[in-house]
Formats: C-alpha cells, structure tokens, sequence
C-alpha cells in the first residue's frame, strides 16, 4: 500500500480539507500516549474541531504505538521511518522508492511552519511546499522537488513569484504554474541545504 499524501482531501466535517498537523492521543497498554505532529487533513476553520486521518497515516500510527509500547513511551513525534529501506535499497526501484519516501517526509515537515518574514500556506507532499511572504502578502517562494534520474542527492528548486491570496490555486500551482504568473528561479539546493538556506532567507522558525 502507498504511504503518498494527496495535498487536499476531505476534513472530517466534509468540507474540503488541506494537510495539517495534530497531536493525537494514542490508547497504550501503559496508559495514555500523545503523537506529535501527525499529517490529517483539515478546513482550516478556527471553529472546526474535526479532522481526517489520511489511511497511510493510520497505518504508521499503529506502528508508531507498537512502538511505544515496546518502549513504554508516552510521548513520540510522528515519522516515516522504513524499517525494511535497507532492504529495498539494495535494487534500482528500492531506491527510488527510498528517495520519494524522504522527498515526502521532508515536505511534510513544513506543513504549518512560520518563519519570522514567511509562512508555509500549502505543501503538496513529496512536490513542493509554498510560502508566504509576511512584510508582503503578494509575495510567495516555490520549493519545489526537482527528479533527476541517477543523481546522488535529491534536489529542489527554489523560486520566487507574485500574486494575489487567496485566489491562487496552489493544487493546481503544484502540478503547472498558471497563467500570468513569472517564476524567477533562485537556487538549486541539495535537500541537506534546504533548512539552511530557508533560515538564512526568512529568519528563525517560531514557536
């Protein structure tokens, strides 16, 4: 089964839900646990406490208090850790599944993140993460997943462009810019120079 997270779904009160982030609780044998950050799709009402628990995501839960259990934890954050990677490593379609495992969980770990001059307003799983310019609104950054076939590191482009929130489809924007908008490309960074380059650029994450 594919453990790939669509960008927008369906939130728990049946409107149309976008990634998200949540500390659920987690029944264990030795008590009552709490996994942090764990991907759910959501409206982003202020007022709406529901939410949707993607499948692959349910699936890695349970893993998740299995091991808390063997642990007697009760408290863990979310991760896709693959316990058989070494395994698939070793074939050329192994790896590639690695890659796009890491590509998506490293993408999944902007979903809400702020940065004193910008903040993540939508990020479309293992493709690319947007964010918006605080100082100005009109102002956004494309990190986008950049597929080289037999290349060592995995790589992502970084972009710059302007236009109007919140008319701007960002699912659609994820698959093709569209029409009117100029993509100024910055920088070509490996993934380990990604977290870097963003601190550099909009200063330190809060909270």
């Amino acid at each position: 089964m594919s453990n790939f997270l669509e960008p927008v779904d369906v939130c728990g009160c049946g409107d149309e839900g976008y990634l998200s982030i949540r500390t659920l609780p987690v029944d264990l044998a030795h008590g009552v646990g709490q996994i942090h950050r764990v991907p759910v799709y959501h409206c982003r009402s202020n007022t709406c406490p529901e939410y949707t628990v993607p499948d692959a995501v349910a699936r890695r839960l349970e893993i998740l208090a299995e091991e808390m259990e063997a642990e007697r934890s009760l408290e863990k954050e979310f991760n896709w850790t693959d316990p058989d990677r070494r395994n698939r490593d070793r074939d050329p379609g192994g790896r590639k599944d690695a890659r796009e495992s890491l590509v998506q969980a490293f993408t999944l770990k902007f979903i809400s993140r702020e940065y004193e001059d910008a903040r993540v307003v939508f990020v479309a799983p293992g493709q690319s993460v947007f964010l918006q310019s605080v100082p100005d609104p009109t102002e956004f950054y494309l990190l986008r997943y950049e597929p080289e076939e037999g290349a060592a590191d995995a790589k992502f482009s970084v972009s710059k462009f302007y236009a109007d929130d919140p008319i701007l489809d960002f699912a659609a924007f994820a698959v093709g810019e569209p029409d009117g908008v100029f993509l100024k490309e910055l920088a070509l960074l490996a993934l380990e120079e990604v977290e870097d380059a963003l601190l550099d650029e909009f200063g330190p994450v809060k909270g």
